[in-house]
C-alpha cells in the first residue's frame, strides 16, 4: 500500500509563490564577478583544462561561504537557485565555462553523465530526434517534458541563447505529492511502483527498466522520472499501463504544465541555474536556431554529487544519482 504523508518543508513551493518573490535570483556584484574571474584565470595561467580544475586550484576567499550557502538552500531548502551577472560576452567562453565549473567545484563533485565519462555535457541541437530510444533529448530542439537528472544537483550555464523558444521551466516535485496524496491518494501506489522506461546511451546498449516516480523514506520524499523516456517505452510497445497508471501519470502531467505550480526562466547569456533533482523537475520548450553555427543555442550542463547530499533516500532506488558510468572510448581519428 503507498505511503500517504505530507512534505512540510521549504521544496514544496508553487510557481505563483514567486510572482513578486526575488528571492530565487542571486545577481553577482562586481566584486564578486572580479574574485570569480581572478580565480577562473589562476586556473588557466597554470594550463588546466576547465574539467582539470579541482575545488582546491578554485580558491575563493570570500565567496567560498556563500556558494556554501547556496548549496544548502539546494540541498536541504527550496531546491534551486538562478545566477545571474556574470558579463560572458565580455570574459569569454573559456574563463565562462571555468567559472561555472569551478562554482560546481564548491557545492560538490562533478560526475560522468554518458557512457564516454563526459563531465560537462554540450546541450544543442545536433539535428537529431527523439521518438527511437536512441537519441538523448538534450541532442535535439525538442521540447523536453518534465524530468530529473543522474545526479544529487544539475547546474546549466547559458552560453548562447536561441534565436527563439528554450524557455527553461520548473516545479516542485514535492508540492505534486502533496496534492496527489490530498486530491488522488489512489495514484501514489502506480507512482511509487513506477514506469517503464526505454532508454539507450550512446554507443551502449538499448535497455528497458522500470522505475519508480516517488519513493518515501521515513518522512523524506524523492523523486525520478524521466518522462520523455517513459513515452518512448510506450510508443515503443515495450510498455502497456492500466487505466489507473495512466491516469496518475496524466494526473502528475496536469500539475506539472499547471501554471500556477511551475516557475519559468528564460536564460541569458552567462546566466547560471542549480537545481535538487530530488525535489525538483525541470523542463525546456521547443526552440529555433539561429542559421549561423557560432550563433547557435548552447548551454553547458554540470552534474553534481553534492557535499551534503541528501541522506534519507532509497539508495537502492537512486542508485543511478552517482551518474553514468564510462564504459566506452571514443575512437581519435
Amino acid at each position: 500500500m503507498a505511503s500517504v504523508m505530507k512534505v512540510r518543508d521549504k521544496s514544496e513551493w508553487m510557481g505563483r509563490d514567486f510572482k513578486n518573490d526575488d528571492s530565487w535570483i542571486v545577481t553577482l556584484t562586481a566584486e564578486q564577478v572580479d574574485e570569480l574571474t581572478a580565480a577562473a584565470g589562476r586556473c588557466i595561467d597554470r594550463g588546466l583544462g576547465v574539467t582539470q580544475v579541482k575545488r582546491e586550484d578554485f580558491a575563493l576567499k570570500t565567496m567560498a561561504p556563500l556558494i556554501e550557502s547556496w548549496a544548502q538552500e539546494i540541498n536541504h531548502g527550496r531546491g534551486f537557485w538562478l545566477v545571474k551577472g556574470l558579463p560572458a560576452a565580455k570574459l569569454g567562453d573559456e574563463v565562462v565555462r571555468t567559472i561555472f565549473w569551478g562554482i560546481g567545484c564548491n557545492m560538490g563533485s562533478p560526475i560522468s553523465q554518458n557512457s564516454y565519462g563526459d563531465m560537462l555535457g554540450e546541450v544543442f541541437d545536433e539535428g537529431v530526434k527523439m521518438g527511437t530510444g536512441r537519441v538523448r533529448g538534450y541532442r535535439t530542439n525538442q521540447r523536453l517534458m518534465f524530468h530529473t537528472d543522474r545526479c544529487d544537483i544539475v547546474g546549466l550555464l547559458c552560453q548562447r541563447t536561441a534565436k527563439s523558444g528554450g524557455l527553461s521551466s520548473i516545479v516542485s516535485s514535492t508540492r505534486i505529492y502533496n496534492d496527489i496524496a490530498a486530491n488522488h491518494p489512489d495514484y501514489l501506489a502506480p507512482l511509487e511502483n513506477g514506469y517503464i522506461h526505454a532508454n539507450m546511451e550512446e554507443g551502449g546498449a538499448f535497455t528497458t527498466y522500470r522505475m519508480p516516480v516517488y519513493s518515501v523514506t521515513g518522512e523524506t520524499v524523492s523523486c525520478r522520472i524521466l518522462r520523455n523516456t517513459i513515452e518512448n517505452a510506450r510508443k515503443m510497445g515495450h510498455a502497456k499501463y492500466t487505466e489507473l497508471e495512466t491516469a496518475a501519470l496524466e494526473y502528475m502531467d496536469s500539475l506539472t504544465n499547471d501554471e500556477n505550480m511551475r516557475l519559468d526562466m528564460d536564460l541569458e547569456q552567462g546566466d547560471m541555474q542549480f537545481i535538487n533533482n530530488y525535489t525538483t523537475l525541470h523542463a525546456r520548450t521547443e526552440f529555433e536556431d539561429f542559421a549561423e553555427p557560432e550563433k547557435k543555442r548552447h548551454m553547458v550542463r554540470l552534474w553534481l554529487k553534492a557535499y551534503g547530499r541528501r541522506r534519507a533516500v532509497d539508495r537502492e532506488i537512486f542508485k543511478d544519482y552517482d551518474g553514468v558510468e564510462k564504459t566506452l572510448q571514443r575512437k581519435v581519428s
